[in-house]
């Protein structure tokens, strides 16, 4: 109980003494009642405070005494060992890391037994088996980065199985030979060329395959794709439809046929005068024949060009064209041939 506990005790002892006077004056108590009543209530809170404090001392003395730790004994200075150079293998079986860094351990003085007549070199072969064990795992360009998480395990202390000696090492170093460090650039560099020269070849292949399998996969595709590419130029198209089944065959490896004898005149006037014109049958068309007029050239040159959508289709550009020059006759018969289901808006103007 402190001083400021002790203070409280009293006060309230004499307050409650104060109290039991002033009852006993009040009810007219006998004198010895109301002494009495005062006496153990001053001397009750002292008695407490000496019976609570025998027993705590009692306790305090059965209680254990804690003995003090002993010190462990200081350890010794440790000694600096130097390594260099030192041939270890990597990943890569046929790369070898040079490993050079130092060594610090000391003696033991609890070692068991005679003390190590080469405790130095028990030393460097704790650290050089934990070192081994680490380096068989970093591959042979990633040297320089492995050093670190090296340096972070070898610089933990440990001792030997003996028990004679703790060693750690620190300043830990990996290199390569200057044969193995330019002939790791050398095939880092061909790699890089060859993965480069790969992708180049594979891009060729898929425009290839784009070219012969889409664009030229048939005189009408070749057309349409020509059409597309130069913004639906119908005029030059027509001038370009022989250059494009020979390319086709070409790059099919089937027969180039033969040029035409005679060269479409379409943009040339047409006569009037041809009732028939609407009743030409391509079925007897050859292109080996020397009469034959505008008409004859343009729709049999459609006819062969392409089949089903794709003939109909180059069939109505063709009639714009030919409308658009003043042929309005000549695109009538394009269209009746080729579109019978006649779209809206494709009518000649």
């Amino acid at each position: 109980m402190n001083r400021e506990q002790r203070g409280v005790v009293k006060a309230v002892a004499v307050i409650a003494a104060l109290l039991w006077i002033v009852l006993g004056l009040r009810f007219g108590w006998p004198m010895w009642l109301w002494f009495a009543l005062v006496v153990l209530t001053l001397a009750a809170p002292w008695l407490v405070f000496w019976r609570y404090r025998s027993w705590k001392e009692r306790k305090l003395a059965a209680e254990p005494q804690l003995v003090e730790a002993a010190e462990p004994p200081e350890r010794p200075a440790p000694v600096e060992q130097l390594l260099s150079r030192l041939p270890i293998r990597s990943a890569h079986p046929d790369y070898k890391f040079l490993l050079s860094g130092k060594v610090f351990w000391y003696p033991r003085p609890d070692a068991p037994g005679l003390p190590h007549a080469d405790p130095g070199a028990l030393a460097v072969d704790v650290v050089l088996e934990q070192a081994k064990y680490l380096v068989a795992e970093i591959p042979p360009d990633e040297g320089e980065l492995a050093q670190y998480r090296l340096n972070a395990a070898l610089g933990a202390e440990r001792t030997d199985p003996s028990g004679h000696v703790s060693a750690w090492a620190g300043d830990v170093r990996l290199e390569l030979t200057e044969s193995d460090a330019d002939r790791l650039r050398h095939l880092a560099e061909g790699s890089k060329r060859q993965e480069l020269w790969q992708r180049n070849r594979d891009h060729e292949r898929e425009k290839r395959a784009y070219l012969a399998d889409d664009v030229l996969k048939d005189p009408g595709s070749a057309l349409v794709w020509w059409l597309a590419r130069e913004d639906g130029n119908v005029g030059e198209a027509v001038h370009q439809i022989g250059n494009l089944r020979r390319l086709t065959a070409a790059a099919h490896d089937t027969r180039v046929p033969a040029p035409d004898i005679d060269a479409p005149q379409w943009i040339s006037a047409v006569p009037t005068d041809q009732p028939t014109m609407r009743s030409i049958r391509f079925e007897e068309f050859e292109l080996q024949g020397s009469g034959w007029g505008a008409p004859q050239h343009v729709l049999a040159a459609i006819e062969s060009l392409a089949t089903g959508e794709e003939r109909a289709v180059l069939g109505r550009r063709v009639a714009e064209v030919l409308a658009a020059h003043g042929h309005r006759e000549l695109a009538e018969l394009v269209r009746d041939t080729f579109d019978n289901r006649q779209l809206p808006g494709s009518e000649a103007s």
